[in-house]
């Protein structure tokens, strides 16, 4: 199978598919979160474990010293070897920058506090949005101490309207898409096919407690990679300290031609969440950058569930990459279903592939 990128690829930031896949989880962000992170690494891992040339120079997890004597630990380091010492030609950082959840409003005003036929109301009003878009959520009955009747609706065409048993500690999301259309899940449901457009805005409103016939109802805002820009700078650094220390240089376009030993290679998910001055940035300092599209990174979530079940989140290390024989098969499963067509180069726009080509460490279109 082959993905068009074009599917994923829009001039705007927007809340990626990841997120639906790992909602379906009700796991803590950063525990879930970590976990995108790794599974990044293991399936760069395993694309460059298709070289033996580089796995015979790889070291992972090395701190590489540039030029202003900093440590910078990346998560491949490859090097040639000679008598005497070690040098390196090559580098590949890994980085993913998810949702963040955070509370809409300060010192406790994220909170809504109402009994029952009260309701309250959450504003969207994005710039991009043709015109604003409210929702509403009414309390239709207290149930039980840990159960609420709401019903949700929203001023939006088509008319938006469900109702549904709200327990304590569920979460649900409400959601404008691409299109300005209205959306909202329920909790535990599939994001993936309760909300199958890409979305645009998205908060998340939990039923937080009931108390003497009151419901209280917490409000979060999901933002798209607010760290984006940080991360940018972070790796750029990266590749300018190393470069300066192996070719003598800081910028990419200074290395005289057949001059150039040290190669840079930065890989990122959730690339929607990445506005364009990161872009900008990474691309003016990075020898490559390439990303994983959501649907590879979804369909490895999928593969080791069904492979590991309950124990999917602890096989997914490189750690476990290297001692589990099933874990290197699922990896290389996904490689192969999706053709090795799993990283793309943002500048060439093509997908490419890791190889050891006269000493240094070369991305290529792959054929």
């Amino acid at each position: 199978m082959r993905i068009d990128i074009n599917t994923e690829l829009r001039d705007f930031t927007y809340i990626t598919s990841v997120y639906k896949c790992i909602a379906n989880y009700n796991l803590k962000g950063h525990q879930i979160g970590r976990k995108i992170g790794d599974m990044l690494e293991i399936l760069t891992m395993g694309a460059v474990c298709q070289n033996p040339q580089l796995v015979e120079r790889l070291s992972t997890e090395e701190k590489l010293e540039g030029y202003t004597t900093a440590g910078h630990k990346v998560e491949f380091g490859f090097f040639n070897k000679d008598q005497n010492s070690r040098h390196l030609f090559g580098a590949i950082e890994c980085k993913c920058v998810g949702v963040e959840e955070t509370t809409s409003g300060k010192n406790g005003r994220h909170l809504r506090k109402i009994t029952t036929n009260e309701s309250f109301e959450i504003e969207f009003t994005g710039r991009w949005q043709p015109a604003p878009v409210t929702f509403q959520l009414k309390v239709k009955r207290i149930v039980t101490p840990n159960t609420v009747e709401v019903v949700i609706f929203a001023n939006s065409t088509p008319e938006v309207r469900r109702t549904f048993l709200f327990n304590v500690g569920e979460n649900i999301k409400i959601v404008i898409d691409e299109e300005n259309h209205c959306l909202v899940t329920t909790a535990h449901g599939n994001m993936l096919e309760e909300i199958p457009t890409i979305i645009r805005t998205c908060k998340t409103i939990r039923l937080q407690s009931v108390v003497s016939e009151t419901a209280v109802f917490a409000l979060f805002d999901c933002l798209t990679g607010p760290q984006t820009i940080e991360k940018a700078k972070q790796a750029s650094l990266v590749a300018m300290d190393l470069r300066k220390k192996v070719d003598g240089y800081w910028g990419k376009e200074e290395v005289p031609a057949g001059q150039k030993h040290m190669t840079f290679v930065h890989v990122i998910c959730e690339f929607s969440h990445w506005e364009k001055k990161s872009q900008n940035v990474i691309k003016t300092c990075i020898d490559h950058n390439v990303i994983v599209p959501d649907a590879v990174i979804i369909k490895a979530f999928e593969l080791f569930e069904e492979r590991f079940g309950v124990q999917m989140l602890n096989k997914i290390s490189k750690k476990e990459f290297e001692r589990d024989q099933d874990v290197r098969q699922a990896i290389n499963d996904i490689l192969t279903y999706y053709e090795n067509r799993v990283f793309y180069d943002i500048v060439i726009r093509k997908y490419v592939k890791f190889g050891y080509s006269n000493h240094s460490l070369v991305v290529t279109p792959v054929v």
